[in-house]
């Protein structure tokens, strides 16, 4: 990853960046897959332009799919895991990461983020996006119950 790009998550005090060219078109400050969630409501019919440029502080797989689902082409992050990388060659997205991680690690940092493991047996985008639905669903579910 670039200095320039990391340099730009500080500067905007950004979690998440989307550019087309130099279009600043998605700002957030969220962390995990929510930026992109957000971006996808933001464009329900997907943003026409192809050359979607994706800086994240963190890239799962979960959030690499999601990426490839929104037409990025090119993601920057400090941080990817390795099957964020493995996907990443499958859908032919560039993955620029400057560590990569065996998987990303859960809030409690005791254990694979559950976002992770609920795409770990697919590359299919769209199922990607419904695995990732449910495992929200469950732990907005549970965090009700605490």
């Amino acid at each position: 990853m670039s200095d320039t790009m990391l340099r730009l998550l500080e500067e905007k005090e950004a979690a998440c960046l989307i550019y087309s060219g130099e279009t600043l078109l998605h700002h957030s400050q969220s962390i995990g897959v929510k930026p992109l969630l957000e971006f996808m409501e933001k464009y329900p019919e997907g943003y026409e332009k192809e050359d979607l440029l994706l800086i994240d502080k963190v890239i799962g797989k979960a959030a690499l799919l999601l990426s490839v689902l929104l037409n990025m082409k090119t993601i920057h992050t400090p941080v990817a895991s390795r099957a964020a990388v493995e996907a990443a060659k499958v859908h032919g997205v560039k993955l620029y990461a400057e560590t990569v991680v065996p998987y990303i690690l859960n809030r409690e940092k005791n254990g694979m983020c559950p976002l992770e493991k609920s795409v770990l047996d697919t590359t299919d985008p769209k199922e990607a996006l419904q695995n990732i639905r449910e495992a929200i669903r469950i732990l907005m579910a549970k965090k009700k119950d605490h």
